[in-house]
């Protein structure tokens, strides 16, 4: 069964209804459907809401966060190792600190990063990556 792991811009994609939230539709379906599995980690999830409440309102994000919470994605919470896992690729690393809490939730579930975000071609040697956009 395959696993994804959605990051901010995935979900943000899928929230705006953008052309390419499709793709993460699909994935939200199949997973319904119990033919994958999709994951968001709380760290990226708070990520979700700040940028939502700095762009738009505190009342948006939440009513975001809860719609969220509703469809078939497993969040999952983060241990220490987790967190020292996040900090080790941030340091080898060239992208945002909630980005390697993407990259470490996908290794120690042996997932697909599912993404639009260019930041992420830095790891994708590291990988599997679904790029949303292309």
């Amino acid at each position: 069964m395959e696993k994804y792991v959605l990051d901010s811009f995935a979900i943000l994609c899928y929230l705006n209804q953008e052309q390419d939230s499709k793709r993460v539709k699909q994935l939200l379906v199949d997973a319904k459907n119990d033919k994958n599995k999709v994951y968001l980690n709380w760290i990226n999830l708070g990520e979700v809401y700040y940028i939502i409440a700095r762009n738009i309102n505190k009342k948006k994000a939440i009513e975001s966060i809860n719609l969220l919470k509703y469809l078939p994605i497993q969040f999952l919470e983060c241990a220490p190792e987790l967190i020292l896992k996040a900090a080790e690729i941030k340091s080898q690393y060239a992208m945002s600190y909630a980005d390697c809490f993407v990259v470490a939730t996908a290794l120690e579930e042996n997932a697909i990063i599912v993404t639009c975000d260019n930041e992420f071609k830095s790891i994708e040697k590291l990988l599997p990556i679904l790029w949303i956009n292309k």
